[in-house]
């Protein structure tokens, strides 16, 4: 058993990462003694072990997404060191909230030391003042400059080993970071009950669940389903963080198909479990993609429910027969071929919110992912003692040879040299 902290939004009615928090906060008591759970604020008692092992300086886990729910998580981590848990691999929304929150926390100067002074220009153009307030020209101006500066190097500077759902974030993350890096499917807690097939019928019922940043084209998706020959074919469905309602609203009655949308927002989890049951097809894309396994993604496929999206990052990485992918540079096009089937009924997209399903229970169950969370971090933690050991080996041999033990802090970054060295070569022999 290891004693952990675990740092996670926890109110599963703002946030994926608080509904996955609180899937597999009850398996993890098997592996983990729990000391605190807590979203940075706020303790939640109802998740932490009676016991603690003695002897034992607890790790940190730290679970980090690109939204402002992260802020607090962000501030801890950025000063005490721990194992992070990556939900995205792309932190401009937090960087930004963050920057907004912590006057004395410069965003510009961390895009200036992540990348370049052209890459401040850039930033200069979209965003400006002490607030941080919008003056770009268009979504595209800002979708380009998330995709050239995904910007979370510094944000796991502290980190002593990194979890990722996807092998697109495995490869961003190991492009800049040497320390152990894992890769795990991301969990969740299927139900048992029994999914049934779907059939043509009108009006079909579409869904788009979660946070409406830009980058998730439900704009875009509202502007090819008007251009459909028979837009009023469906209805859609908005829940969550629906932000600028108004100005979807407004996008929507200027294309004809404002009555034809109705927010929802957040709702309780059974109302949004009967509404995906009820559903016939979820919008589900992301451009630019922010490394994320998207957990609105298991949340479909567990009612079997076909969705829509974007053939980039971690959806790449899909079978073709789970999903329905949508080529990037043919965005536009592809959704109105995929609703003009919809339409017509002639596809075979119920199919692959079943195999879904499959995929979902075979790849993404919580006890195989609690499992490889506690070797990674029991790996993490016996790296860390060995380090250490060494540390403290170094610096009372060090000090010997001074005459004043103030001049030992002159061998301070000989002793982490030393002991980054020994830790690296221990890491060899252990994989050789």
């Amino acid at each position: 058993m290891i004693n952990v902290r675990w740092f996670s939004p926890l109110d599963s009615e703002t946030t994926d990462i608080a509904r996955y928090s609180r899937a597999i906060l009850p398996s993890m008591q098997k592996y983990f003694c729990l000391g605190a759970v807590t979203d940075g604020q706020e303790n939640h008692k109802e998740f932490e072990s009676e016991n603690q092992v003695v002897g034992m300086e607890p790790i940190n886990i730290y679970n980090i997404g690109n939204s402002h729910l992260h802020c607090s998580i962000l501030n801890l981590a950025l000063r005490q060191a721990g194992v992070v848990i990556l939900h995205d691999v792309s932190f401009f929304e937090l960087g930004l909230a963050y920057a907004r929150e912590i006057p004395d926390f410069s965003l510009r100067d961390l895009i200036i030391n992540e990348y370049d002074v052209q890459a401040v220009k850039a930033f200069d153009q979209i965003f400006g003042g002490n607030a941080y307030a919008w003056r770009g020209r268009s979504q595209g101006q800002y979708d380009n400059f998330v995709r050239s500066y995904p910007l979370f190097q510094s944000f796991i500077s502290n980190a002593r080993g990194i979890v990722v759902h996807s092998d697109f974030a495995l490869r961003r993350v190991k492009k800049i970071y040497d320390g152990p890096v894992t890769k795990l499917e991301l969990p969740y807690a299927a139900a048992s009950s029994r999914i049934t097939a779907r059939r043509h019928e009108e009006p079909c019922q579409v869904v788009f669940c979660g946070h409406a940043g830009p980058n998730r084209r439900l704009r875009q998706f509202i502007q090819a389903w008007s251009e459909t020959s028979q837009p009023d074919f469906f209805r859609l469905s908005l829940y969550g963080a629906i932000d600028k309602a108004d100005e979807i609203y407004a996008l929507a009655e200027g294309l004809g198909v404002a009555e034809l949308i109705n927010v929802e927002g957040f709702v309780s989890e059974k109302e949004l479990d009967d509404a995906l049951s009820a559903a016939h097809l979820a919008v589900n894309l992301r451009n630019p993609t922010m490394g994320e396994t998207s957990a609105s993604q298991l949340r479909y496929w567990s009612k079997g429910l076909p969705s829509i999206v974007t053939d980039i990052g971690w959806y790449s990485e899909l079978p073709h027969d789970v999903v329905i992918k949508v080529a990037p540079n043919r965005e536009k096009q592809d959704i109105i071929s995929i609703l003009e089937k919809f339409i017509s009924g002639d596809h075979s997209y119920y199919e692959r919110g079943m195999n879904g399903y499959k995929h979902l229970i075979e790849k993404h169950s919580i006890d195989r992912y609690v499992s490889r969370l506690a070797e990674c971090v029991a790996q993490i933690e016996e790296s860390r003692f060995v380090t250490s050991e060494v540390d403290e080996r170094l610096i009372s041999f060090l000090a010997s040879m001074c005459e004043d033990t103030d001049d030992s802090a002159l061998f301070e970054n000989v002793v982490k040299k030393i002991s980054e060295t020994f830790n690296g070569v221990e890491q060899i022999q252990s994989n050789s």
